[in-house]
């Protein structure tokens, strides 16, 4: 049954600027176990990009970030929120190493990944299990357990080379564990979300450490460079994958004895070519799988030419037909597709360079966007595509970023007829993209994505300044309807 659908109105704001520090990035994990909403955040991801998007550079860059990024406090943190207190509460912060560089201390981990709650070989009850994104500087990463959400150790490591930097979402199929793993920086000459291999790995056991390969290398296509998301439907697990040389991949299979066998759904990103270089985000809904596909670094891969372009929504069936939902009009092998919403690419916005994350909640299907506006004051001016270039002719830059600025939030109760809840980030333009969901009985929890803090490059007299911005940081909002608040 469909439930009444949520208006922005209906969420308020648990928790701002990175729970009160602004080098809290992302809200990059989430998971809801015993009764508490858990958080996993990246830190200082922005001062991180600084130091790998190729020239030319933003100018100037967004945020004050320091030449040495290891003078920053960069451990991870997790955080737990109670419902019927409102309180949140810091349950762990990541430990440091010394470094490989020389520095005494590293953290272990800049950034929790995935965050699922599963019952694997020996675990007597579920457990909630955390992926990890470890420096260049530290060891390969590690996967967290915990029994209670208040103590987290790491299972045994899992046999990755140091080029693997991170493991991505945690998906439970056949009785496995199954993961890919990720690298950043230099690993395949390329940079961060672009793996050091395209090989989905599973296990049954953490303890006993019996990983195996369960895919060849690229579902058999070394183009495809990354097996970028996991996901279960209608009983075969999928994958999507990042292909910068013809568009992603969606493949899928029944699992079995390893390695299984995989058959591919759609190839070119879904006949788009590489303005869907990735299939980033996979749902379930109403019998069909709902995949957002788009353009790495927000919708502009400026290492490999590919973009800006906006993000689209394919639907996909048991049987391997797809539907084009949300997107640009095109003919196809199969025929014309064309947007069934009749939305172009990105709810018809350029900016949306991601369907970052979907969720189901309440019988509607909510899609939310990485939107990259306002970095637009920043980029030099011959990067701008010209449709852009058009807009601020038009309507002034600060007008433009003012009022396109920030993430969208958008939900559908039947796949097809979609209605924004947000186009503002909720009203916060540094929220750039709504990272992650979580379904509760307390409503729908949404984390963001919002690299703007501690500070923020402003323009002020015709020179630029490095200001404290209140709301940069990640946010955690609420969704609930009045039933729900008053419970």
């Amino acid at each position: 049954m469909t439930g009444a659908p949520l208006r922005e109105a209906d969420f308020r704001l648990t928790c701002r600027s990175g729970f009160g520090d602004g080098w809290n990035h992302y809200a990059h994990s989430m998971a809801w176990f015993g009764g508490r909403l858990y958080v996993g955040t990246s830190r200082a991801s922005m001062a991180a990009m600084r130091l790998a998007v190729p020239p030319p550079n933003l100018r100037p860059w967004p945020i004050d970030a320091p030449d040495n990024l290891y003078s920053l406090d960069r451990c991870a943190e997790i955080w737990e929120y109670t419902p019927h207190t409102d309180t949140w509460l810091r349950v762990y912060k990541s430990p440091t190493v010394p470094g490989n560089n020389g520095l005494p201390a590293v953290p272990s981990y800049i950034g929790f990944r995935g965050m699922e709650v599963l019952q694997a070989a020996g675990d007597c009850a579920p457990c909630l299990y955390v992926s990890s994104w470890s420096p260049h500087t530290a060891h390969t990463p590690d996967i967290l357990r915990s029994q209670d959400g208040r103590h987290f150790a790491p299972v045994r490591r899992p046999p990755w080379g140091p080029a693997v930097r991170a493991c991505r979402s945690l998906q439970a199929f056949d009785g496995r564990i199954h993961t890919t793993p990720t690298a950043s920086g230099t690993a395949k000459g390329y940079e961060q979300d672009i793996g050091s291999e395209a090989v989905v790995y599973a296990v049954t056991d953490f303890e006993r450490r019996d990983w195996m390969a369960v895919s060849t290398e690229g579902f058999g296509n070394r183009r495809n460079v990354t097996v970028f998301e996991l996901g279960e439907f209608d009983g075969h697990l999928y994958g999507g994958t990042v292909n910068p040389f013809e568009g992603g991949e969606l493949w899928k299979t029944r699992g079995g004895t390893p390695p299984y066998a995989w058959s591919p759904v759609f190839t070119r990103g879904a006949h788009r070519g590489v303005e869907n270089e990735v299939a980033s985000s996979l749902c379930e809904f109403r019998g069909a799988l709902y995949v957002g596909c788009g353009v790495l670094n927000g919708g502009f891969h400026r290492a490999f030419g590919i973009g800006p372009a906006a993000a689209e929504i394919v639907r996909v069936w048991p049987d391997d037909t797809w539907d084009l939902i949300v997107g640009d009009s095109r003919l196809t092998p199969d025929g014309l597709k064309y947007p069934l919403s009749g939305l172009s690419a990105g709810f018809d916005s350029l900016f949306n360079g991601y369907v970052w994350r979907m969720c189901v909640h309440d019988g509607q299907l909510y899609a939310g966007t990485l939107n990259w506006a306002n970095l637009l004051p920043y980029l030099p001016i011959h990067l701008w595509p010209e449709d852009v270039l058009a807009m601020v002719r038009r309507w002034g830059e600060d007008r433009m970023v003012s009022e396109l600025g920030g993430c969208e939030l958008w939900r559908t109760g039947d796949g097809v007829h979609w209605e924004p809840v947000t186009r503002s980030g909720f009203g916060n333009k540094f929220n750039w993209g709504l990272r992650n969901f979580a379904s509760t009985a307390h409503g729908l929890f949404v984390g963001t994505a919002n690299p703007f803090g501690p500070t923020i490059a402003t323009r002020r007299g015709g020179h630029w300044h490095y200001v404290p911005n209140p709301r940069g940081g990640c946010e955690v909002w609420l969704g609930q309807r009045e039933n729900q608040a008053a419970a």
